[in-house]
């Protein structure tokens, strides 16, 4: 009871100072959850945007025999009930005649896929923009979303009619929306997408799929969800056989995971700052008080409870600064997610690990903030604690300070990069002793960064600002750990801002973005592109010269009247691409899996052999070296492999124009020749169509005017890659700069808390202002000499922070790749991070303005007095 009377009493007495060390503590705590809660909105926000492009489904089942076969929809049930499922929707695929709506006649040479989707479960088709409309949200009903190029053929817009042939009956349909596929792909293959259960209505396969998707909770166990699930999909149809997440998926999923590493370093780097902060603000509070606690002691207080005592309070002011620390955090990402929604595109993510972070770790600050001072306090004589001058740091002090934070610091790079340990020992010794070790190592530190300081700047600053050098140096080296406490502080937010900014924008610069295409692809409607024709397209304006390539597609063996559709109507059939060896394999970015891009571009220059895709050398075994017999003109002959590639750039377009149905099962059988072995081998020399690079700034409609003009107007269309490429490189721009707002919104909470270091840390030397105003120092002066210290302990905290920011940013790097193998080169954002350094300056400057105002405009004997009271 008497220890809560002292306590309230205190609060009651030093109410400012209870306010600002709440406060401070407070500030601290929203700090970690802002962070931690800015992160997984980011995170959120990623994936979202990585699915925009690559899909949201990591396993799909299809039938391997025949696509059209299909499976029963009570597979969508039974993967809905395994615990490893987040969503599963399955789609129907079918062939489907097309009418013209003003006549209702049948569309001659024309056939589209009718896809039926499971909405709003089937949430992947989203993907796929809409020109007008919208997507229908159940998976009943007689309502269609058809492609741009169907739209054309059958002379509909948003509101109007069509009508679907079917075993049953022609079968009436509104159209609700049309969506946009690439021009080339909607001309071979127009897409009618309808509820599901209407799908299979029209083509009297009730409970039936083509194709069934899934999402699971942890995508890196993609392969043995599929391992066990095997023998099950066995039992149904011997055909049936799952397929992973592409490649590209795959690849943004495990750099993604570089970025929830980084949100966790973020968390547990700003866990420790907040445990830091409260530290000195506690610290700095217990330690003025030590005469009113001696006093206790000669009244007759026992050692045991004046720790007691410490230790209450600072616990006590701990949680009451959790308990509004947790709210303001909440509302400081809230605000952030309010402020870019165009970033935040998720909305906002609580991590309440962040939350129980804040709130134990303030718990525990408190208490460790308490112990040192307690000790002290409780030891002490009464009459060495009233002495109202604190004895000076000496320099050989601040040197074995040093020397033993030295120490600390080189902990965590030791785990990281020459221990040897496992993952696991790296991981929980990097954030449970390496982090801990680099910030008390860092404050170990400071008194020498403060001396250092003191000894080389104060006198130039004294003398820029007009005041005696030597009371600018009796202010910093008079309280040197409390100088160097806040000099700390203000590291702190500086460090974290390094660490994020430099971690994070390394991160971002290494992941392979998959915008190595082509900028235009141009063809003829139903027609092939002669030699001549693209000989005249290298004269086209617009057009890059020697930039372009044909590309000559068939299946080997198939008639001449199936090859321009039979990409089409044989989906099973290997397909033949021929291509410029040079040209093409610098225009599209084939990653090579086996063999390289040097020795397969000699291969096929050479004739005779063939490069086949990542998924053919998975479904049909062969290696670079093995050769595979394909139909020509002259009979069967045997194609030597040369290389194994892998494209992103198809898997985006498969992504985000939903042309699973379309190219997907090609893809898996293409293999890519020379165009002299398309000619002299199969007779082709015709293009299918042809890839090219633009000009800056030419416009699509302009450039088709132009080849219109050059070559006669023979249905010529062109399909814009560009807007792809710039929204995959806008996108990935915009989630760096959502990482910087992140990073300067935990700048902004840590500055608040600093702010209240200060203006304790003023507060406390109202004496010593006191004294100093009576001796004749003037209010100018006294304004001035604030602002300097302020400014030296805000270059302490520069040197400081910038040099623990990058050893953080180091060893994040070291357990990012020690954590999935993947570390790009580390590469600070320079321009960001002299922002940062210019943020600290002035907000050190602010921190200090208000208490110098108010200390220049107080008596002499007003400050006496406080100064008296305060102690």
């Amino acid at each position: 009871m008497a220890v809560a009377k002292l306590i309230f009493a205190n609060a009651r007495t030093r109410s400012i100072r209870t306010v600002l060390t709440v406060a401070s503590v407070a500030m601290a705590v929203s700090l970690v959850v802002a962070v931690t809660s800015g992160y997984a909105s980011s995170e959120l926000a990623i994936f979202k945007y990585l699915s925009a492009f690559m899909g949201a489904t990591d396993v799909q089942i299809v039938n391997g025999g025949d696509w059209r076969t299909g499976m029963p929809q009570s597979l969508v049930d039974d993967l809905r009930k395994d615990p490893e499922v987040v969503n599963a929707f399955g789609r129907l695929e079918a062939d489907t005649g097309m009418l013209d709506n003003k006549e209702g006649k049948v569309i001659p040479a024309t056939i589209a896929e009718l896809i039926g989707v499971d909405r709003p479960a089937d949430d992947d088709v989203t993907r796929t923009p809409v020109e007008s409309g919208a997507w229908f949200n159940a998976n009943a009903g007689d309502v269609a979303v058809i492609d741009q190029r169907a739209a054309e053929l059958m002379k509909v817009s948003v509101g109007d009619t069509i009508l679907l042939p079917g075993p049953a009956g022609k079968r009436k349909l509104t159209v609700v929306g049309i969506c946009h596929k690439p021009g080339f792909f909607a001309d071979r293959m127009q897409t009618i997408y309808v509820p599901l259960k209407t799908a299979q209505e029209i083509v009297q396969r009730p409970a039936q799929l083509t194709r069934v998707m899934a999402r699971l909770k942890d995508p890196a166990k993609d392969q043995q969800f599929a391992a066990r699930w095997e023998p099950r999909l066995k039992a149904i149809d011997p055909d049936l056989k799952s397929r992973l997440a592409r490649d590209t998926r795959k690849e943004m999923d495990k750099q993604l995971q570089g970025i929830h590493l980084l949100s966790f370093l973020g968390g547990a780097v700003s866990l420790v700052s907040a445990a830091f902060i409260v530290f000195s603000t506690l610290s700095m509070g217990v330690a003025e008080r030590q005469r009113t606690l001696a006093m206790l002691r000669a009244i007759g207080a026992y050692r045991s409870q004046i720790a007691r005592l410490v230790l209450t309070e600072g616990l006590g002011l701990g949680m009451l600064g959790a308990l509004a620390g947790v709210p303001l955090g909440i509302g400081w990402a809230w605000i952030l997610t309010q402020w870019k929604p165009d970033f935040f595109t998720a909305g906002l993510a609580i991590d309440w690990g962040g939350v129980i972070m804040g709130v134990a770790g303030s718990g525990i600050a408190a208490l460790l903030a308490g112990i040192i001072p307690a000790f002290t306090a409780s030891r002490i004589s009464p009459l060495e604690a009233m002495t109202p001058l604190a004895r000076p740091t000496s320099r050989r002090s601040a040197i074995y300070c040093a020397a033993g934070g030295l120490l600390l610091v080189l902990i965590d790079p030791f785990i990281i990069f020459l221990s040897g340990a496992s993952r696991d020992v790296i991981f929980w010794g990097h954030f449970f002793i390496g982090l801990p070790g680099l910030m008390i190592g860092a404050f170990l530190m400071a008194p020498l960064f403060v001396w250092l300081i003191d000894l080389l700047l104060s006198g130039p600053l004294a003398r820029l600002l007009r005041i005696q050098p030597r009371l600018l140096k009796q202010q910093l080296s008079g309280g040197m750990w409390r100088a160097a406490g806040t000099a700390a502080a203000l590291m702190v937010g500086l460090a974290i801002m390094v660490v994020m900014q430099t971690a994070g924008h390394s991160l971002l610069n290494g992941w392979k973005l998959p915008t190595k295409f082509p900028d235009v692809f141009v063809w003829i409607t139903n027609q092939r592109i002669s030699p001549a024709e693209v000989a005249g397209l290298e004269k086209v304006k617009g057009l890059k010269k020697g930039e372009i390539t044909p590309l000559v597609i068939g299946a080997p063996g198939v008639p001449d009247f199936l090859q321009v559709a039979g990409m089409v109507l044989l989906p099973e059939q290997t397909m033949f691409i021929g291509i410029d060896p040079d040209l093409a394999l610098k225009m599209m970015h084939l990653e090579f899996r086996e063999g390289n891009v040097d020795d397969a571009r000699a291969g096929l220059k050479k004739g005779g052999q063939i490069i086949v895709t990542e998924e053919f050398r998975v479904l049909k075994g062969l290696h670079v070296g093995d050769s595979l017999r394909l139909m020509t003109r002259k009979g069967p002959k045997a194609f030597k492999i040369c290389g194994v590639v892998w494209s992103p750039g198809i898997d985006v377009m498969v992504g985000v124009f939903d042309l699973r149905g379309s190219i997907e099962n090609q893809t898996a059988m293409t293999v890519f020749g020379s165009l002299e072995d398309a000619d002299k081998e199969f007779g082709w020399n015709r293009a299918f169509l042809v890839a090219a690079n633009l000009e800056p700034a030419t416009d699509r409609d302009a450039l088709l005017k132009e080849v219109r003009t050059q070559l006669g107007d023979k249905g010529w269309k062109a399909g814009d890659v560009r807007k792809i490429k710039s929204d995959i490189e806008n996108g990935f721009r915009k989630v760096l700069l959502l990482l910087t707002t992140v990073a300067f919104s935990a700048m902004a909470v840590a500055f608040l808390g600093v702010t209240n270091t200060i203006m304790a840390s003023v507060r406390s030397r109202q004496w010593q202002f006191g004294i100093l105003r009576s001796i004749g120092v003037t209010r100018g002066q006294l304004l001035r000499l604030v602002i300097a210290e302020a400014l030296l302990l805000a270059m302490v905290g520069i040197v400081l922070g910038l040099s623990l920011g990058f050893l953080m940013s180091m060893d994040a790097m070291g357990m990012v790749r020690a954590m999935i193998g993947y570390a790009p080169a580390m590469t600070p954002p320079w321009g960001t991070l002299s922002i940062g350094v210019g943020a600290v300056l002035v907000v050190a400057v602010i921190a200090g303005l208000w208490p110098a105002i108010s200390v220049a405009k107080t008596e002499p004997l007003e400050l006496l007095q406080a100064g008296r009271a305060a102690a």
